[in-house]
């Protein structure tokens, strides 16, 4: 299996193209597991659109689903899983209830010093 490029982006594909026609996506893990279903890991996927959402690996079992990228802690207020969200000022981590957000990483070294 060798990386290839096609129409649409990067995949696996056999060495021996004319004779064999074997493909498969090439899959990005978070390194999280599934806070839904506790069994799966969560992908990072693309939309028909091109953004990117991040999904359950067991999808038809687990329908979670987040625009926003998980990390592995829990909130300290309610135990529901933290994702990092992009803003202008920095990465914020924060809970997808709203009753937990920590500030920018730059704003937090520019603090320590």
């Amino acid at each position: 299996m060798l990386v290839k490029m096609g129409r649409y982006g990067k995949f696996y594909g056999c060495s021996r193209f004319p004779d064999c026609r074997h493909t498969q996506t090439i899959v990005k893990k978070v390194g999280v597991t599934c806070p839904k279903c506790g069994e799966g890991e969560v992908l990072e996927k693309k939309s028909k659109r091109g953004r990117k959402f991040y999904g359950c690996s067991r999808y038809p079992d687990c329908d979670f689903v987040s625009w926003d990228k998980p990390i592995s802690r829990v909130c300290p207020h309610d135990g529901h899983f933290l994702v990092e969200k992009k803003r202008k000022d920095g990465m914020v981590v924060l809970c997808p209830n709203g009753d937990y957000k920590e500030e920018p990483r730059e704003e937090q070294d520019e603090a320590a010093e």
